[in-house]
């Protein structure tokens, strides 16, 4: 576990327990979406539905490094969609890594 801090606690009877003391950053990306169709703002209200919200873990493509990130979940329990005009939207959402 070279590079992260570790707690030893050491027993009377020689044996030793060791436990990190600074957890795992997780990463967050933050994704406004606009001037998109009716069509499109369905489709991802279809995915949101089918995430139930923040409740379903699912593998998220980085958009910096090219990567799969897995345990990845939505960060709020509703969608807000934002109609501008005709056929014109946005929408925004926040994909949260997890320790699954």
């Amino acid at each position: 576990m070279s590079g992260q801090s570790v707690q030893v606690i050491r027993f009377l009877d020689g044996a030793e327990q060791r436990y990190l003391t600074q957890g795992r950053a997780f990463r967050s990306w933050q994704i406004r979406l606009d001037l998109l169709n009716e069509n499109e703002i369905g489709q991802i209200e279809t995915f949101f539905i089918a995430q139930q919200g923040d409740s379903s873990i699912f593998i998220f493509p980085d958009p910096i490094s090219g990567g799969l990130v897995p345990n990845c979940r939505l960060a709020a329990p509703h969608l807000v969609s934002e109609y501008i005009g005709p056929d014109v939207g946005s929408v925004s959402l926040i994909v949260v890594e997890t320790n699954g």
